[in-house]
C-alpha cells in the first residue's frame, strides 16, 4: 500500500460489511502502527495521529451534524482524510475544491 502525503481525501466506497475500515487499519498497521483503528460510526470522526482521521457518515442524515465536528476543518487542513460512506445525504460537490482526492472502491 502506497502512503498518502498530506492533504489527502480518501474516499471509501462499498456496502456495509465490505472492509471500508479494515481498509484504513492495514493503511495503520503499515504507517501509523501504534493506532488502534476503529470504526468511527458512533464518534463520526476518529483521530489516528497528528494529521490522520478517519470519518463515517453512514449515520449522517444532513450536512448540519458536521458543523457539530471538526469536520470542515479537517477537510480543509494539510491532512490525510478516510471517509467511510461519503455522499451518505451531504451534497455531492461537499469534496470539490479538495487539492488531491483518492477513490477507493470495496
Amino acid at each position: 500500500m502506497e502512503k498518502f502525503k498530506a492533504p489527502t481525501l480518501v474516499l471509501l466506497h462499498g456496502e456495509m460489511g465490505s472492509g471500508k475500515t479494515t481498509f484504513v487499519r492495514e493503511y495503520a498497521k503499515q504507517f501509523i502502527p501504534s493506532a488502534h483503528v476503529t470504526s468511527p460510526t458512533f464518534t463520526i470522526i476518529n483521530q489516528y495521529a497528528d494529521n490522520i482521521f478517519h470519518a463515517d457518515l453512514y449515520r449522517i442524515r444532513d450536512v448540519q451534524e458536521l458543523y457539530n465536528t471538526d469536520f470542515f476543518e479537517i477537510l480543509n487542513g494539510e491532512n490525510i482524510f478516510f471517509i467511510e460512506w461519503p455522499f451518505n445525504n451531504v451534497p455531492k460537490d461537499i469534496y470539490k475544491n479538495h487539492p488531491n482526492i483518492v477513490e477507493v472502491r470495496l
